[in-house]
Order: C-alpha cells, then sequence, then structure tokens
C-alpha cells in the first residue's frame, strides 16, 4: 500500500522539477507542459489511492502553510 502511493508521489515531484527547471523561450520548453500535465495527472492518482488520513494531513499542511503564507503578504503597512 505504501508503494502505491509514493510511486504517483514521486512522478508527480518529478514532474514538478522538470516544469519548474524548464527554459521555456526555447524549444527546450516542450517538455514542461507535458511535465506539468502528468504531474497533475499523478497527483489524482496519488490523492485517489492513499488513505484518508494522509489526505487529512496534506490538506492541514497545505492550509497551515497556506495561513502563514498569507498572514506575510497581508501584515506589509
Amino acid at each position: 500500500m505504501i508503494a502505491s502511493c509514493l510511486i504517483p508521489l514521486t512522478l508527480c515531484l518529478i514532474a514538478g522539477w522538470v516544469t519548474t527547471g524548464t527554459d521555456e523561450r526555447t524549444l527546450d520548453g516542450i517538455p514542461a507542459p507535458i511535465a506539468a500535465i502528468i504531474g497533475v495527472c499523478s497527483l489524482i492518482w496519488f490523492v485517489a489511492v492513499c488513505p484518508w488520513p494522509v489526505e487529512l494531513a496534506l490538506i492541514l499542511a497545505v492550509l497551515v502553510v497556506g495561513r502563514s503564507y498569507l498572514k506575510d503578504i497581508l501584515n506589509v503597512g
């Protein structure tokens, strides 16, 4: 069960790394959209196969990080 969760997560992370590391101004930028599509599909696959406590922990982590990030942005003045 752990392997079925780690495979799509690893694919998603590798696709994100390829997407952010590709130069988009040249023809070398062609893999970026393909990697983004693969990353989104593997993220959907990851959410579909991982157990609900892991999903809940990820949602809470995103909310905590998002709240702290927005708090820094909104307290500019």
